[in-house]
C-alpha cells in the first residue's frame, strides 16, 4: 500500500529560521524523497510528529492545501505507474510544481526533438555525422514535418527528392535508414505514436570498394619515399593499418603503452570492444623506425590525399571499372585503382587477405570486431576470379 507524508529533515534551532517541507513516497521496500518547495518558520512546525503545529501564520491554510493537492497528485500517479523506478518522484513532483517546464518540452517540433536527441547521443562523432546528412534532406524537402506526416507518402516523396539530388542507391538507403532511427528512438520515448516508418524499405547495392593484395602491400613498403617526409609518414601509418586492421581513428593507439610481448591491446572507440592482434614483422619494423610509436596522425582528409600520392607512385594502376546507381539511373565509371585508396582500404586490405589465405572468419572476426558474419561477408572484397581460385587451390590440398 502506498504511503504519502510530509517531513523536515533541519539541523537549525533559530525557531525563526526557514526550512524546506520534503515529501516523502513509501511503498513495501521502496522509499523516495523529494523537496517540495515550500518553506516554513521552524517555530510552526513541530518536528516529532512532522507536521504542522496549532499555531497559526499569514498563508498557512493556502499552504495545507497546496501541500494535500500534492500528496493527492503523487497518490494517482502512483496508481498509473506498475513500475516504479529510481528518480520517479522527483519527476512526478517537478511536473506538477512546473508544468510549464513540460509544456514546452511537449510543443517541441518533430526537428527539435531530433536535434536535441542527437545532441545527447553518447555515439562518437563518425557515427552521428549521418544523422546530420539525413536530418538536412528531411528539413530541405519538408521544413514543417511532424511525426504524423511521415507516412508511406512521404516516403515515396523522400526517395523521389534523393533521386532527384543524384544520389547514389547507397546514400538512399542511408537516409532512409537514419529516417527510421529517429522515428524509433522518438516511439521508443513516447514522442512519436506514429508507427507507419517501420513498412519502410530501404534499397542497397553491393559498393565498390578495392583492397591491396600481398604484393601491393609489398611494393608500396619497398618505395624509397625519403625525398617527400609526409608520404613516408603516410604510407608508414597505412601499412601498419594494412598489417593490424586497425580503423583510422584506433592507430594512434599503436604504441609501447598498448603492447604487450608481441601482441597490441586496443580499444576500438567506434564500437568500445577490445580487441587483441599479433605485431607483423611490418608493423615491428615501423615501429622501430618511429621508436616505439607511429608519427603524428593527420586529417582523415589529407591522409586520404597523401595515401593516392603514394600509391600512384608505387603503379598501383590497374583499370577499375565502378558500378554505381545514381538518381535512379545506373551507371559505370573507370579509374585507376589508386584514385579509390583510402584510409579504410587498409582495414578492408587486412581482412580481405586474411580470409583468402584461409584463417578462419570468426578469428578475422575477433580481430575487426566485426559482430556478424553477414557484416563481415559484405566487408571483404574478394571478386568472382579469386572465390574460384581459393577453391582450386581447396581442391589442390586434397
Amino acid at each position: 500500500m502506498s504511503k504519502v507524508y510530509f517531513r523536515v529533515k533541519t539541523q537549525r534551532k533559530d525557531p525563526n529560521q526557514d526550512v524546506i517541507i520534503r515529501i516523502r513516497y513509501k511503498r513495501s521496500k521502496l522509499e523516495q524523497e523529494t523537496t517540495t518547495g515550500e518553506r516554513v518558520k521552524l517555530r510552526h512546525w513541530d518536528l516529532p510528529k512532522q507536521k504542522f503545529n496549532r499555531t497559526s501564520f499569514h498563508g498557512k491554510d493556502q499552504m495545507k492545501a497546496r501541500l494535500s493537492e500534492l500528496k493527492a497528485h503523487v497518490l494517482d500517479e502512483a496508481l498509473k505507474t506498475p513500475q516504479i523506478e529510481k528518480g520517479w518522484l522527483v519527476g512526478v513532483v517537478d511536473k506538477k510544481l512546473h508544468p510549464e517546464k513540460y509544456k514546452k518540452q511537449d510543443k517541441q517540433t518533430m526537428y527539435e526533438w531530433i536535434e536535441t536527441w542527437i545532441k545527447k547521443s553518447e555515439n562518437t562523432y563518425h557515427a552521428v555525422r549521418p544523422y546530420h546528412s539525413a536530418l538536412k534532406d528531411m528539413k530541405d524537402l519538408k521544413p514543417d514535418l511532424s511525426w504524423d506526416l511521415v507516412n508511406f507518402e512521404f516516403f515515396e516523396e523522400f526517395v523521389r527528392y534523393l533521386k532527384d539530388k543524384q544520389y547514389s542507391k547507397n546514400t538512399i538507403s542511408s537516409r532512409i535508414k537514419n529516417l527510421k532511427v529517429f522515428c524509433n528512438a522518438a516511439y521508443d520515448r513516447g514522442v512519436n505514436k506514429n508507427i507507419a516508418y517501420k513498412s519502410f524499405k530501404k534499397q542497397t547495392e553491393e559498393s565498390f570498394n578495392v583492397y591491396l593484395n600481398d604484393k601491393e602491400l609489398a611494393t608500396i613498403h619497398s618505395l624509397d619515399l625519403k625525398a617527400s617526409s609526409y608520404l613516408d609518414r603516410s604510407r608508414d601509418i597505412f601499412l601498419v593499418g594494412c598489417w593490424t586492421g586497425c580503423r583510422f581513428s584506433d592507430l594512434h593507439k599503436v604504441n609501447k603503452s598498448n603492447i604487450v610481448g608481441d601482441m597490441l591491446h586496443i580499444e576500438q572507440q567506434k564500437t568500445q570492444k577490445r580487441v587483441v592482434i599479433p605485431l607483423h614483422p611490418v608493423v615491428i619494423s615501423i615501429l622501430n623506425k618511429y621508436e616505439g610509436q607511429l608519427p603524428k596522425m593527420i586529417s582523415n582528409q589529407k591522409f586520404n590525399q597523401y595515401i593516392k600520392e603514394v600509391c600512384q607512385k608505387a603503379e598501383i594502376n590497374s583499370t577499375i571499372t565502378k558500378g554505381i546507381t545514381k538518381g535512379g539511373t545506373r551507371q559505370f565509371v573507370k579509374k585507376e585503382k589508386w584514385e579509390m585508396i583510402t584510409s579504410h582500404t587498409a582495414r578492408r586490405s587486412f581482412a580481405t587477405n586474411l580470409y583468402k589465405s584461409g584463417f578462419p572468419s570468426i578469428s578475422i572476426m575477433a580481430i575487426t570486431g566485426h559482430k556478424t558474419e553477414k557484416a563481415f561477408y559484405s566487408y571483404i572484397k574478394v571478386n568472382e576470379e579469386e572465390h574460384a581460385e581459393m577453391l582450386r587451390k581447396h581442391w589442390n590440398k586434397n
